[in-house]
């Protein structure tokens, strides 16, 4: 076994001569700058150890040193592992989230690229090669700071990647076992999501769908759009009846529908956790209508799909007939305006908030039933739809006072003075007794 490094700056042992310094261990050179480097070379339990291009002899001493304990700890059966950088760290939660993005949307994959971008300086800032564990929350707070005050990003974005770094501290430290023990930094920042838990009105609702699916005529390439906002239509209602993230309706194949059993299993994109939604309203007539019409193919139920940009193309037609039916709005002097995708506004997400939001009201703060069909994994992730409710405030208190009243029907007997009672055991008399002196 030869454990051996060499630098490409310095030029090759047999190029210079090499000076021995007296020891067997270590020897210094002279590189191509005509610059002096240190190195070492022993043959130690059976292994040789090399290496060279250290600019002083303290840090050859110390590698070698280094060398040959790892060997002693091989020997003893200690498993050692060279300490995690920062840059480490980040490639190894780049490569987590490539393999994940490999079954998802390009915009999924064009996230991932421009999240890894961020957190790229990130560590550049804190230091390509220097121990991750070594981070602080001053570090990520200095950080968050730096974000907010750029003019292409506002606090929740920022928010959003100190989270994402967060994470790749916490992908490290599953995959390196020297971050087994290591208690990461957790940086708490206050998120105010604009658009996802923002509640879509029925009445925006059923513009945006009548309008998606009686378009108004194109200038040009109309048999396309009309396509293109058909799928756009039925897309918005799947994901207002199913409650499914944009990926996971736009995606969904035909052998997902299950008519016997009478559910679509909806395979999640982001918690890997599947989930049964029952065939209710329309999503029976909506998917046997395309099925008809051969608006799908032998797999996909929008056969567009497999082109990635297929969930731009469907957002641009939210964009375009929200300013469709503003336009309708307008003319029949409706005050109201639909604001897709603007600022008080809603996006296609919007709807998943929606459905969960709806169900919690009808079931009552169902929450077990609502997570069924939600799919979320953990009671602390759906805690945000957890409100308490002006019913429950009502029937809580009824319930306290029927309680109370119950309680007060039991009355307590008042105690009467006892008499003091007869001793009838006979005391025998004291009698004197001499002591002896």
């Amino acid at each position: 076994m030869t454990r051996n490094s060499n630098d490409s700056h310095v030029s090759s042992q047999t190029d210079r001569p090499r000076k021995d310094l007296g020891m067997r261990n270590f020897y210094e050179y002279t590189g191509t700058n005509k610059q002096t480097f240190h190195g070492y070379l022993r043959r130690y339990k059976g292994h040789r150890l090399q290496k060279q291009g250290f600019t002083k002899r303290s840090d050859a001493e110390t590698s070698l040193r280094q060398a040959m304990n790892d060997i002693d700890a091989e020997e003893r059966g200690e498993i050692r592992c060279k300490p995690t950088t920062a840059q480490e760290a980040l490639d190894i939660y780049r490569r987590k989230l490539d393999i994940r993005g490999k079954d998802k949307s390009q915009q999924y994959r064009h996230n991932i690229n421009s999240n890894c971008k961020i957190i790229q300086e990130f560590v550049d800032r804190f230091g390509p090669n220097n121990l991750i564990r070594t981070c602080t929350e001053e570090d990520l707070r200095e950080f968050y700071q730096i974000l907010c005050f750029r003019p292409t990003l506002n606090q929740n974005s920022a928010a959003v990647f100190i989270g994402r770094i967060q994470g790749m501290m916490k992908a490290a430290q599953a995959k390196k076992p020297d971050l087994i023990n290591w208690r990461w930094p957790n940086l708490k920042v206050q998120r105010k999501p604009d658009f996802e838990r923002r509640y879509v009105e029925m009445w925006e609702y059923k513009y945006l769908v009548e309008v998606l699916l009686n378009p108004p005529q194109a200038p040009s390439r109309r048999a396309e759009r009309k396509a293109l906002w058909r799928d756009a239509g039925d897309v918005m209602q799947l994901l207002r009846q199913t409650g499914g993230r944009f990926n996971e309706v736009l995606r969904i194949r035909l052998d997902q529908f299950h008519w016997q059993k009478g559910h679509v299993t909806l395979e999640a994109t982001k918690t890997e956790n599947e989930r049964n939604i029952p065939l209710w309203g329309t999503i029976r007539e909506i998917v046997q209508r395309r099925i008809h019409e051969n608006l799908t193919d032998e797999v996909y139920l929008f056969p567009r799909a497999r082109v990635e940009t297929f969930d731009n193309a469907i957002a641009r037609a939210y964009r375009k007939a929200a300013v469709v039916a503003n336009k309708l709005l307008k003319e029949q002097k409706d005050g109201r305006r639909i604001n897709y995708g603007l600022a008080g506004g809603f996006t296609a997400h919007s709807l998943r908030h929606t459905f969960i939001t709806h169900l919690m009201e009808i079931t009552g703060n169902d929450a077990g039933t609502v997570m069924a069909y939600s799919g979320h994994k953990t009671l602390q992730a759906f805690s945000v739809y957890l409100r308490p409710r002006q019913t429950g405030r009502i029937l809580a208190t009824q319930a306290m006072n029927d309680v109370g009243h119950f309680l007060g029907t039991f009355s307590m007997p008042e105690g009467n003075a006892g008499n003091a009672g007869a001793d009838t055991s006979t005391v025998k008399p004291l009698k004197n007794q001499q002591v002896a002196s």
